[in-house]
């Protein structure tokens, strides 16, 4: 017999066992100083009265697809694994908005000159109130949503 075998055949015996134990009756029985006892096995020379171990009716069903706290559970399951999505494309979004802000303020504060394009196609050098102005604005959007 190998020890699979061996170790199956206890856990079957332990198990019928402990079943068994659980379905035995009660006795009580009180002696004559008074003290109450309880035993699984009656005594002759006493007046012994067998309970009878309540049945739990508190032990749940089986849970099925169509039982309404499996659909509840499933629900919630559902909504927070769509919230959970949500939150990290809104995350990704944010770090790309950040590290665009980043860039922005980085070439702003190197310096030199910088231009806007007009619909015509002209240059419009910025002077430098509007360079202060614009870093000014990228520093203040960068730690609202960055930091």
């Amino acid at each position: 017999m190998t020890m699979q075998q061996l170790l199956g055949t206890i856990i079957i015996l332990a198990t019928t066992t402990l079943s068994f134990n659980l379905a035995a009756e009660i006795y009580t029985w009180t002696d004559e100083d008074g003290k109450v006892h309880f035993s699984d096995k009656p005594i002759d020379n006493e007046k012994v009265t067998t309970i009878k171990p309540k049945v739990n009716e508190n032990i749940a069903n089986a849970v099925t697809k169509n039982s309404q706290w499996q659909q509840d559970y499933n629900k919630n399951k559902q909504a927070k694994a769509e919230q959970a999505e949500k939150d990290a494309k809104q995350a990704r979004k944010n770090k790309s908005y950040c590290n665009k802000l980043k860039s922005n303020l980085a070439i702003y504060n190197q310096g030199g000159r910088f231009y806007v394009m007009s619909p015509e196609g002209e240059r419009s050098f910025q002077s430098e109130e509007q360079l202060k102005a614009k870093k000014k604005k990228l520093t203040k959007a960068y730690k609202k949503a960055c930091r």
